[in-house]
């Protein structure tokens, strides 16, 4: 398997979709968090319904999250912050591993709580997580090794195709975007903007490709 990802490394097709899906992930997690680090509450109370058999309303669960205050404003930090090293592109491999406690926690709690149809989503969050934590193992290998002395050479792949600094630069527009919604109204214009910017984004790659060659 680890030689069919380092093959990968060399495809386009395959280095834009870790770095879209970097974008998905961290500006999603951006988007969600810094509202809670700022204050805000997770949804409006009383806005969902459960079963009666259930042990505890989702309602109450987040209000209470909500109450602590402080520890409320660090669960979102927590998720600002590995989302903002994701569309970074530069810093994404230390994202990914910030973030994998946190996707990992997301989806035990929509498990637990019985979020219906949410552990579909948050299921393909940590398995997105995780693959962007085999595609940077070249990176994340010496951890592994024996803590004894010796030498150790490491080669890495870079997936910025050639382009770092334009990469860079169309994630942190994605960052800027997604925090300037802190209040997290209107989802669907962030939405709607953090898809004409990656679009936009998109399709200037290819333009700056062509004029190169």
């Amino acid at each position: 398997m680890l030689q069919v990802i380092d093959r990968l490394h060399s495809k386009t097709w395959a280095c834009l979709f870790v770095i879209f899906l970097r974008y998905l992930i961290g500006g999603a997690f951006v988007y969600a968090g810094w509202g809670k680090a700022l204050g805000g509450r997770f949804m409006p109370t009383g806005t969902l319904q459960l079963p009666p058999d259930h042990g505890i309303s989702i309602d109450l669960f987040f209000e209470t999250l909500y109450r602590t205050g402080i520890w409320w404003n660090f669960l979102g930090i927590a998720q600002v912050i590995p989302g903002a090293l994701l569309v970074t592109q530069r810093f994404a491999t230390l994202g990914a591993l910030a973030f994998l406690p946190v996707s990992l926690n997301i989806f035990l709690i929509t498990i637990s709580m019985n979020f219906h149809f949410t552990p579909v989503i948050t299921v393909l969050i940590l398995a997105g997580n995780l693959g962007l934590l085999l595609w940077d193992y070249q990176k994340i290998s010496p951890v592994f090794y024996p803590n004894q002395t010796g030498q150790l050479t490491i080669t890495t792949q870079s997936d910025q195709l050639s382009v770092p600094l334009y990469w860079q630069g169309l994630g942190i527009l994605l960052l800027l975007t997604s925090l300037s919604f802190g209040n997290r109204e209107n989802p669907m214009t962030w939405l709607l903007l953090c898809f004409l910017e990656g679009l936009f984004g998109f399709i200037g790659f290819f333009v700056i490709r062509r004029k190169k060659t």
